[in-house]
């Protein structure tokens, strides 16, 4: 069977880009090689489990998801933490940061 990496690279580069990152800044913060994630979305090379774990984790979503087996980017967490996780994912530094001020009032 072979699968295809077209809606791995996709999302992959969505979830960067949404992030206002460039390959290198992305590459670097989650120690991948900038020449590795480049081929990746390039689709030269097919990434290593290690690494698909490694940027599921560091966004906070499903593997499932960013390899395209299933269509629910945070099937990992209840509906409603779904949600708000996935507009969470949409929203800007700016808007990120009113969140976290928002959240810190309830942190104990």
């Amino acid at each position: 069977m072979t699968f295809d990496y077209s809606v791995f690279r996709e999302r992959l580069r969505r979830l960067f880009e949404g992030r206002g990152m460039t390959i290198k800044d992305f590459s670097e913060e989650i120690e991948i090689s900038p020449v590795t994630m480049s081929r990746y979305l390039a689709g030269t090379r097919v990434p290593d489990l290690p690494y698909v774990v490694k940027i599921a984790e560091h966004f906070g979503i499903s593997i499932d998801w960013l390899l395209g087996v299933n269509g629910d980017q945070f099937d990992v967490m209840p509906k409603d933490v779904q949600e708000i996780a996935n507009l969470y994912s949409l929203a800007n530094e700016d808007d990120r940061r009113v969140v976290h001020a928002v959240l810190a009032k309830y942190k104990g």
